[in-house]
């Protein structure tokens, strides 16, 4: 058999990811004269030819391209174990990098953030709150929290908590609307939507085979769950808000929660997710954080 080993997969991993002998010389520590016999010797080996040589570049053949994809595994792996095997990933000090939900973070997460701090004083956090999540696989965040039905396929997502929506008014506003409510007509009743986009997505109650439909053009219309509650509390509109946002005003009374026996849907996600990279050993720090935030959901 015409086994390849390890160190012949690292060699050619550096060959086909920089494009270029002289580069990937310079990274293993060899000549450029050095490293051509190697490559040569593995093409040998596998008997086909890996790379097509230029005078300033090398470029892969169909089955340098094949061979690359398993090279990259191995050279993420080995990287994987020499963090490991240098103490690195068991560093329970440094920074950090959060995005998160607005609202959720506002409510929700910075209690967590500070109790967490407290106990873990070396840990620092910089956390960034927007309704507009980021993509990780790009921006430089270590942890991302996100409110979805469907974490992307691309990222490792640990279930925290799920959210129930409510559709709440205030009291003035329910006993203006009694009537309506009563006979289960919300047409009438003036709405002030949450949105992460740009129109209010439809809202739908359902409760066994029956639905009910409240669409109407709203009076406001925000990405801010402060903002859209603000203007229920004054009576500007009913709105569907998430339960980890409206539980504490309901219990207040300063809202009440509309048709409690009936599902709420408006297009939002049913669970709190944490989202970090796949393919990659998890600093222990954020793990500690994010087995932290999964205990108290």
């Amino acid at each position: 058999m015409n086994n390849l080993d390890a160190n012949s997969l690292i060699i050619f991993y550096h060959v086909a990811s920089s494009g270029s002998l002289t580069k990937a010389a310079e990274a293993l520590g060899l000549s450029r004269s050095a490293l051509s016999h190697r490559i040569k010797a593995i093409e040998a080996k596998l008997g086909c030819q890996l790379l097509i040589r230029t005078t300033r570049s090398v470029g892969l053949t169909d089955a340098g391209y094949r061979l690359a994809a398993y090279a990259s595994r191995i050279a993420d792996t080995l990287g994987e174990a020499n963090l490991l095997a240098n103490g690195l990933n068991q560093d329970t000090a440094g920074l950090v990098r959060i995005s998160a939900p607005s609202g959720l973070g506002s409510v929700w997460l910075r209690p967590l953030l500070m109790a967490y701090m407290q106990a873990n004083p070396l840990v620092s956090i910089d956390v960034r709150l927007s309704e507009f999540g980021v993509d990780i696989t790009k921006d430089p965040f270590d942890l991302a929290i996100r409110v979805t039905s469907q974490p992307p396929e691309n990222v490792v997502a640990k279930k925290l908590f799920g959210v129930s929506w409510w559709l709440c008014a205030s009291p003035a506003l329910a006993s203006r609307f009694a009537d309506d409510l009563a006979a289960l007509d919300l047409s009438a009743i003036p709405i002030a939507g949450f949105s992460r986009a740009s129109q209010l997505h439809e809202i739908t109650l359902t409760r066994g085979t029956q639905k009910l439909v409240a669409m109407r053009p709203p009076v406001l219309v925000s990405n801010e769950l402060e903002m859209v509650r603000d203007a229920v509390a004054r009576s500007l509109g009913m709105a569907v808000l998430p339960d980890y946002y409206a539980k504490q005003e309901v219990q207040a009374g300063r809202l009440l929660r509309l048709l409690p026996d009936w599902q709420v849907s408006a297009g939002f996600g049913d669970h709190v997710y944490a989202l970090h990279l796949p393919g990659r050993m998890l600093p222990l720090r954020v793990k500690r954080l994010i087995d932290f935030l999964s205990r108290r959901s």
